[in-house]
């Protein structure tokens, strides 16, 4: 090893910028943050090549007087912190001096600032991490801080920012994310001389949800709220037909401030377990206020990731209060045709099918000859295709996948005769008899005692292979070897899962899950009068029946507004 020396200021200060400055986006969120701490109720951002030739950032805040600009841009300058104790009472979003320090470091800044009552402003240039003196500048109250040729000093750096269309996306990002937060500050984004977004002030969060995204999921949200010693938080939550393929669209605000967190991310994903299928993500908007002295924002130089005294404890207090309020809620999906009088965008085909045939349009196929009404619920129903049963409701008609409701039954029945140490089992005539892994075995041998309660029993036959004895009399018609096989698949993925998430949760819930599916009633079976009256009379005592245990749903409405918007009896 060489001898070791002192690096050089500006080198450390590109260090530094490294770690703060990523892209253009970067600049955006540490210049908005550095105007929201000043009291801003607008903020303009303008960039142009997507941020790369420009970012301008102009807040009507409090300014910055004439005689602190030559300390703006020195590292670890900051108003936000008077001692180390300040650390722990954090309630600013800047406050580790580090922001203007690395963009002076890698680009060519200036900043224009006039604090309000004052009579003129003032202004001062960086380049190269070189400030230039301080000189008069006309300017209204607040601060412009405009950042050129991001990287002009890191030419390697500037070498990994994307194209325009890319980075000028990661700006919009970030904004949202700050509207979404701070829903009463006006936002404007300008890209090339071109006004791209404009967010005038809202009167809340949902307003700007309509705003950002659209009417209807704004109109859908389902707000949950909460108050504990350890976390005070609102949530708006979108039903699951608005679930996306990425965690992109759920947002997780801690005292204003965007974070990401994996646990909060778990106990979101997991208050929507069974209503979404699998590889699905809710859209999710959580805002959450703890007291300081209860997190550490100082953990990572953008302040993106924090460090919570007991992260457990808020995810279990937000898991409980989302899935109650979750479960409570009307979720199941309508087919609604759209308004149309006047050669207004039609049905989709397959909506057209359904609304023609249960209104008697074209003739029947064959397949529904022998269906006949059912009057034992008190309403009329029937079953199609042995796939579906349609039933008369109050406002509608309601189509329900037969699989999927008796799914959601039976799990609901499982998960009572667990709780009650009451699950029926069905002993085999004779064992089936399947060969295991050591590995097989060991998750056997781990899971013994949960099999055991689900009524599946289990004994050693031999070195390399285990006898059932006994099922669950649900699933008694299900061939045992292959019952066990899917259990072991069932069990490894679930623990998989929890590595990842750095947290063992018990196997109980996915146990469950997996023989109601295996036991449902399948597609392709024809049900008689009896059976589909049982089966809907157990769905109307049901807590939750909106989906089934994968998160698919059971059940879609048609209302009788809506076929009489298909027909055009609207208004007649």
């Amino acid at each position: 090893m060489g001898a070791i020396r002192v690096l050089p200021p500006d080198v450390v200060n590109k260090i530094a910028a490294g770690e703060v400055i990523e892209r253009p986006a970067s600049v955006v969120k540490e210049l908005i943050e550095n105007a929201l701490d000043a009291g801003a109720g607008r903020v303009v951002v303008e960039v142009e090549e997507g941020g790369r030739r420009l970012v301008r950032v102009t807040d009507d805040g409090g300014g910055i007087a004439a005689e602190d600009l030559p300390e703006a841009f020195a590292p670890h300058a900051t108003s936000k912190l008077a001692c180390a104790d300040d650390l722990f009472r954090i309630r600013t979003f800047g406050f580790r001096g580090e922001a203007l320090a690395s963009i002076g470091a890698v680009a060519r800044a200036r900043v224009v600032s006039r604090p309000r009552g004052a009579a003129e402003g003032a202004e001062i240039t960086m380049e190269g991490g070189k400030p230039g003196e301080v000189s008069p500048a006309a300017h209204p109250e607040g601060t412009t801080v405009e950042v050129r040729n991001l990287f002009f000093a890191i030419p390697a750096r500037r070498k990994f920012l994307r194209a325009p269309e890319v980075e000028l996306e990661h700006v919009e990002e970030a904004i949202d994310r700050f509207a979404l937060a701070h829903p009463k500050v006006r936002f404007e984004l300008k890209s090339d001389g071109a006004v791209r977004r404009t967010l005038p002030p809202a009167s809340g969060v949902r307003e700007r949800v309509g705003a950002l995204f659209d009417r209807e999921l704004m109109e859908s949200l389902i707000e949950a709220r909460l108050e504990d010693s350890s976390v005070v938080f609102t949530a708006y939550l979108a039903p699951p037909k608005f679930a996306r393929l990425s965690l992109r669209t759920q947002f997780v605000f801690l005292n204003g401030r965007f974070i990401r967190d994996r646990v909060l991310t778990r106990a979101v994903n997991e208050a929507y377990r069974e209503m979404l299928p699998h590889g699905r993500f809710p859209i999710a908007f959580l805002f959450l206020d703890v007291p300081p002295s209860e997190v550490d924002v100082n953990v990572h130089p953008t302040k993106i990731e924090v460090r919570f005294r007991s992260v457990w404890k808020i995810h279990d207090l937000i898991l409980g209060a989302l899935r109650a309020r979750l479960m409570e809620s009307e979720l199941a999906p309508r087919i609604a045709p759209e308004e149309a009088p006047g050669g207004g965008t039609p049905l989709l085909p397959a909506h057209r099918e359904i609304v023609e045939f249960f209104a008697g349009g074209p003739a029947a196929p064959a397949t529904s000859a022998a269906v006949a009404p059912l009057v034992a619920t008190g309403r009329r129903c029937f079953q199609v295709h042995d796939r579906y049963i349609v039933e008369e409701v109050e406002d509608g008609l309601r189509i329900i996948d037969q699989h999927a409701l008796h799914e959601r039954a039976l799990l609901e029945e499982l998960r009572r005769q667990y709780r009650s140490s009451e699950v029926p089992r069905q002993r085999l005539l004779l064992p089936a008899v399947l060969e295991v892994s050591d590995r097989d075995r060991l998750r056997l041998d781990q899971h013994r005692e949960l099999l055991a309660s689900l009524g599946v029993e289990i004994e050693e036959f031999g070195p390399a292979s285990v006898a059932v004895r006994a099922v669950p009399a649900l699933v008694s018609d299900v061939d045992p070897r292959s019952l066990v096989r899917d259990f072991l698949e069932a069990a490894r993925e679930h623990g998989e899962s929890e590595a990842k998430a750095g947290r063992a949760a018990p196997f109980v819930e996915e146990a469950l899950e997996f023989l109601a599916c295996r036991a449902a009633i399948k597609f392709g079976r024809r049900l008689g009068a009896e059976e589909i009256g049982r089966l809907l009379a157990d769905a109307r005592d049901l807590e939750y029946s909106a989906t089934c245990a994968h998160g698919r749903p059971t059940a879609i409405k048609l209302t009788l507004e809506d076929l009489e918007r298909f027909f055009k009896r609207k208004g007649a």
